[in-house]
């Protein structure tokens, strides 16, 4: 099945799929640990550094293992950190 939407109709589906993805997980454990990365007084950057390996991570287990429909279908629609493909936020 083929359908064509505009960009506005695809960033309406991206914010849509992201606040689902958000009430489902809550605060990820990724973002948990950034926080706590912080507040024990790591740097910014090195926090950011392993936030994004542990939201890859995360991304990987409920695209790849979990099959969770919600990831599953924003990874396809957008790409996601699971991706093989790359990040790339649209």
């Amino acid at each position: 099945m083929k359908i064509e939407l505009s960009e506005d109709q695809m960033e309406i589906i991206r914010m849509a799929l992201s606040d689902a993805i958000e009430k489902f997980v809550g605060v990820s454990v990724a973002q948990a640990n950034y926080i706590q990365n912080i507040d024990t007084g790591m740097s910014e950057i090195e926090a950011k550094k392993n936030f994004l390996i542990d939201n890859k991570k995360e991304w990987e287990f409920y695209v790849k293992e979990k099959k969770n429909g919600l990831f599953t279908l924003y990874d396809q629609l957008f790409s996601s950190p699971a991706s093989s493909n790359g990040y790339e936020r649209r």
